[in-house]
């Protein structure tokens, strides 16, 4: 896998990129003095302004509100170097950036990182944490792809990583349902068939940190966030921590607010998921074998 190696987005190419998906007013943030300053590089510029089309939404005027612990985004060297986007020191001051590996790749690509940041416990996020804001990493990230499926495709190092987390997501839920839940015991899995040393039960068992799972403090800013995820007025409780309880929360609900099935069935085949005769013959349109990744309980699941 290699990062993208195209010239960096310009300015123009970002405003144009806004303007084909986000509201004029969303749009014309991209210029503001504020917003410049705050995130001065016009890719992550605009990833940012990207998530007003996502469940992240709130998350946008929360940075340049300043209520969140994120003082600055931009690209530069992340002091943990696998990481998408991330602090430059060890102490984890307010400035992130995005990796300057993916300063070349397309801003869509950028913006769940950026999502994940801006909620992250720089000193000490615990698994039921890393759950929840992977989650809606990958949640950003199908949304985004069921807007403009291309980004899917670009063959770079930064889509097969968000895709991959992405994938996983789809593929956490129980037998014959359309309804993603991050807690699915009675699932095929997060990689049906895949290698069994990478294979987890469902999304919240993924091991995104070592040690045994602990609790740690959530941002208020995540509950606006998973309200639109689940789609309904929910009362987390208690409204305070990432905790087993979130987890089993969203897995009641599930999170038809962030998907609904038709855009898990647009997402599924721009992922190369499923294709088109699945569908067809799911629906009686046509017969025959059908080569896809997804048996026919799960395609019917989503028509009934």
């Amino acid at each position: 896998m290699v990062p993208a190696s195209n010239a960096l987005w310009s300015a123009s190419s970002c405003r144009d990129l806004l303007g084909s998906i986000v509201d004029s007013p969303t749009a014309a943030r991209f210029d503001d003095l504020v917003v410049v300053s705050m995130c001065p590089e016009p890719a992550a510029r605009a990833a940012l302004l990207l998530l007003e089309a996502t469940v992240a939404a709130p998350l946008v005027d929360g940075f340049l509100d300043h209520r969140t612990s994120v003082t600055s985004i931009s690209v530069g060297r992340t002091f943990s170097p696998g990481r998408v986007v991330g602090p430059i020191s060890a102490d984890g001051d307010g400035a992130r950036v995005v990796n300057d590996r993916y300063r070349s790749e397309h801003p869509a690509l950028m913006a769940s990182s950026i999502a994940h940041d801006l909620l992250w416990n720089v000193s000490g996020a615990g698994q039921f944490e890393e759950a929840t804001l992977h989650m809606l990493v990958a949640l950003v990230h199908l949304q985004l792809v069921s807007i403009l499926p291309g980004v899917a495709h670009t063959g770079t190092e930064l889509a097969r990583r968000q895709n991959s987390l992405a994938i996983s997501l789809l593929n956490s839920r129980e037998p014959g349902e359309s309804t993603l839940r991050v807690i699915a015991r009675n699932g095929r899995g997060t990689i049906p068939g895949g290698a069994p040393n990478m294979q987890s039960a469902d999304f919240w068992s993924i091991p995104f940190v070592g040690g045994e799972p602990c609790t740690s403090p959530a941002p208020e800013l995540l509950w606006p966030v998973l309200q639109r995820v689940v789609g309904e007025e929910l009362d987390f409780e208690p409204k305070k921590n990432y905790d087993q309880r979130l987890g089993e929360q969203l897995s009641a609900c599930g999170v038809g607010g962030a998907l609904d099935p038709a855009q898990q069935l647009r997402v599924m085949v721009a992922l190369g998921l499923l294709d088109e005769r699945a569908i067809a013959s799911a629906t009686g349109i046509g017969l025959g074998e059908v080569p896809s990744f997804f048996g026919l309980d799960d395609v019917f699941g989503f028509f009934n």
